[in-house]
Formats: C-alpha cells, sequence, structure tokens
C-alpha cells in the first residue's frame, strides 16, 4: 500500500511537468539564441552602432518601428524582428562600408543569430506590419538624403535598437 502511495505521488508530481511540456510543444517558441546574453556581443553592437550614429546628422527620422510593450509578448515579433535581422545581413551589411568599429564581429554574431532563429521562424508571418514599416522607411529615408549610404549608416545606427527587440522578443517558452 505504502508503495503505490509512493508511486501516486511520484505521478501527480510529473503531471505539471507533462503538461508544460505539451504547452510548449503546441506553441514553440524560438530559443534565445547565444549571441543574445554575450555581453561581448552587445558591446560589440554598440560600438558600432555608436560609429554610425556619430555620422548620422537627421536625429529625428526613426527606420525600425517602436514597438508597443504589448507586443513584445506577441510570439510571432521574434520572428518578424529575425525578418529585418535577415534584411540587415542580405542588404545593408554586405553595402556598407567596413569603417565602423567591430563590424566583423558584429556580422558574425549576426549571422548566427539568424542562424539559430531559422528553423523557428519559417512560416509565413502573422505581423508584417512592422517589417513593412522598416523597409518602406529605410527606402524613404534614401530618397530624402537622396543617398543609400545614408541610409544604411542610418540603419547601422539602430542596429542595438533592432539587437534589443530581438533579445525582449526572441525569449524561450519558461517551463
Amino acid at each position: 500500500m505504502m508503495m503505490m502511495m509512493m508511486t501516486m505521488k511520484a505521478l501527480l508530481a510529473l503531471v505539471p511537468l507533462l503538461f508544460c511540456c505539451a504547452l510548449s510543444a503546441a506553441f514553440p517558441r524560438p530559443p534565445r539564441s547565444p549571441p543574445l546574453h554575450s555581453s561581448d556581443t552587445w558591446n560589440n553592437l554598440v560600438t558600432m552602432a555608436k560609429d554610425a550614429q556619430a555620422l548620422d546628422r537627421d536625429h529625428e527620422t526613426r527606420l525600425i518601428p517602436v514597438i508597443p510593450s504589448e507586443k513584445m509578448k506577441d510570439g510571432n515579433m521574434c520572428c518578424v524582428n529575425a525578418k529585418i535581422l535577415d534584411y540587415y545581413l542580405n542588404h545593408i551589411l554586405p553595402e556598407v562600408n567596413e569603417s565602423y568599429s567591430r563590424i566583423h564581429q558584429v556580422k558574425h554574431e549576426l549571422l548566427r543569430v539568424s542562424r539559430d532563429l531559422e528553423p523557428h521562424c519559417t512560416s509565413l508571418l502573422v505581423d508584417l506590419e512592422h517589417y513593412q514599416s522598416f523597409t518602406e522607411n529605410l527606402e524613404r529615408a534614401g530618397e530624402m538624403y537622396k543617398s543609400k549610404a545614408t541610409a544604411y549608416n542610418k540603419a547601422i545606427g539602430e542596429s542595438d535598437i533592432l539587437f534589443h527587440y530581438l533579445y525582449e522578443t526572441c525569449k524561450p517558452l519558461k517551463l
């Protein structure tokens, strides 16, 4: 009888864990990529962004739209921000000169974040508004400045904002 009660208690103790596992399987969230936890990555990125900000004369225009705090908790926002990251990696970073401090280290770490998120962000995005706003803002900035290079510099100056958004929205599911 005592053995049966101990077995029953052990099974009951497993029920919450199994429930959490079932929930995480039903609603998967991408894991947080290691560079998002790295103080070296953060420091390199901030240094690079400050280099670009020092060259920026327009401090009123913002390319990356603000994400309201209630949307930061939306599981889809991680993948939307990952899509913006891919845009940086494929369209902005290859076009900028290498004069930004620590750009090589930052590129390497951003590629790692993108690679880590890729298997979790393959479905169609539900909320493309944030991504579309960014790409439209970048295009308008290029027209306004009459220079894609100046618009790309502004984007580099905002890379710390993007990284912060990735950190906030790409949290692993807590069990």
